[in-house]
């Protein structure tokens, strides 16, 4: 039999009005834990509880009223490192028959109180090591000093440990002040979903990357993240220097343990990095990522909106990547393919760019600007008011030969101007141009004998190509 209680019945009733007026200094960790550990339905009526680390169960669900049921860290002591957790430090065994499983966590409110306790790396709100089954709904994760949520292997670095079938819904991640690390950090899932939820103002300005929205950043060749789906979320005002919407870590890829992850609907606003990846070198043949993003909206990134680096088999379809107005911002690249960094690189491999609108961008790059790229098809895209170039290559391979450009077809998309201006001047955009590297400069560029180019319709006004500068592929299109 079920058995509910409210964590009231385990406070004192002398502190109840001032724990529902939200004024109350009493510690109800020691109570909380104890309704924890009596009850299968755990309420959390509406109020402010000031409380340390709570440790969860299974088959437990702990619940409130909304964000009017809130639990707040204490104080800045190590006592609050995690507000909620399942297994931490070396908890639990690398065998997911030993998980915790069929948690549900729901209606409730997490504060860090990071504008008073300021920035802390390896603080969470919620921890979430070996366990199974869990669902998080309708929380608030505000104010966390590091991530809000964290699903990882232990919290000590060494920790083996997997996580299964995690969701994630209807929840609203706030970093409040931008001093955070991420809104939801993953270092292992097997199968996790992310449903509408919302990311904003987070951010850290000191950090030089691995901030934003969802992190995923495994720490061990035997870490897995597979079958994810980000869906129907809202990312905004992630635009510290080096932050993401979403960012993709692969490094320790080495067979089936990452895999399988999709970006489906949603929204990006004002971020400086949309989504972005890191990934070691890889060849032609190697086990493919399977990164989908659909029916995704950019709007006004500060930089790259979707960056793959070294992923295999990278779909982009129907999304909408704009600036508005026209040319606003710093200058960046809708998708980049390749990185390079200190004359080495790392190439995308079997992309598909199919049926996006591209509108308004003032490019770094290129709207598509290709370093490096084994398999690509641009195809029934169209782009309108650009302010530079659409598609753009660069001149020279990288040292370790890793940034070859071949096997490319663009084909069927439309270029044009709409009747607005940028500045008062007409927009000057080019279909094809090259740069070198991402420093500029005239030049020219042969692709090889698997490259084509046909059936693209540049409107009124846009020119083929950079002045002095040629583009060829050396492909033949079969009648």
């Amino acid at each position: 039999m079920t058995k509910q209680v409210s964590v009231l019945d385990f406070l004192p009733v002398a502190e109840h009005a001032a724990i529902h007026a939200g004024t109350s200094n009493y510690d109800c960790t020691a109570g909380i834990q104890k309704a924890i550990d009596t009850g299968d339905r755990v309420y959390v009526p509406p109020g402010v509880y000031l409380t340390k680390q709570l440790n969860l169960k299974s088959g437990i669900e702990f619940y409130g009223a909304g964000p009017s049921s809130e639990l707040r860290v204490y104080d800045a002591t190590t006592a609050c490192q995690f507000l909620l957790a399942t297994h931490v430090r070396d908890g639990g065994t690398e065998n997911t028959a030993d998980n915790l499983r069929n948690i549900h966590i729901h209606g409730l409110k997490l504060n860090g109180r990071v504008a008073e306790l300021g920035y802390s790396p390896f603080f969470f709100l919620l921890a979430v090591n070996a366990t199974s089954d869990m669902k998080v709904e309708q929380v608030t994760f505000y104010g966390f000093r590091g991530d809000g949520m964290y699903v990882g292997s232990g919290t000590l670095n060494t920790t083996k440990r997997f996580n299964q079938r995690i969701l994630v819904r209807d929840c609203l991640f706030d970093g409040a002040v931008k001093n955070n690390r991420n809104g939801l950090s993953v270092i292992d899932c097997d199968g996790l979903i992310v449903d509408s939820c919302i990311f904003q103002n987070i951010g850290n300005s000191k950090l030089s990357a691995s901030v934003g929205g969802i992190d995923f950043e495994p720490d061990h060749n035997w870490s897995i993240y597979r079958d994810v789906s980000v869906r129907d979320c809202k990312f905004r005002n992630i635009d510290s220097t080096n932050t993401a919407g979403i960012t993709f870590h692969n490094a320790y890829q080495v067979g089936q343990n990452m895999h399988d992850w999709e970006v489906i609907g949603c929204q990006f606003d004002n971020c400086y990095w949309g989504i972005a990846s890191s990934a070691k070198p890889k060849n032609v043949g190697d086990v493919e990522d399977n990164l989908t993003i659909s029916h995704c909206h950019f709007l006004n990134s500060v930089r790259t909106d979707v960056a793959v680096n070294g992923l295999n088999g990278t779909r982009i379809m129907a999304c909408i990547f704009e600036r508005l107005p026209p040319g606003a911002g710093k200058g960046g690249d809708a998708i980049r393919l390749g990185t390079s960094t200190s004359a080495r690189s790392s190439s995308a491999l079997n992309a598909v760019i199919t049926g996006n609108m591209f509108s308004g961008i003032h490019p770094q790059l290129g709207v598509i600007g290709v370093i490096g790229v084994n398999g690509l098809v641009c195809a029934g895209n169209s782009f309108t008011d650009i302010v530079g170039t659409c598609i753009s290559f660069p001149t020279e391979d990288m040292a370790n030969t890793a940034g070859h450009i071949e096997s490319v077809i663009i084909s069927g998309n439309v270029v044009q101007h709409s009747a607005r201006l940028v500045a008062g001047r007409p927009i000057n955009t080019v279909f094809l141009a090259v740069s070198k590297s991402v420093n500029g400069g005239a030049s020219s560029v042969v692709l090889d004998e698997s490259c084509f180019e046909y059936n693209n319709q540049l409107g009124s006004g846009v020119r083929p190509v950079a002045s002095g500068e040629t583009v060829q592929f050396r492909g033949r299109v079969t009648p």
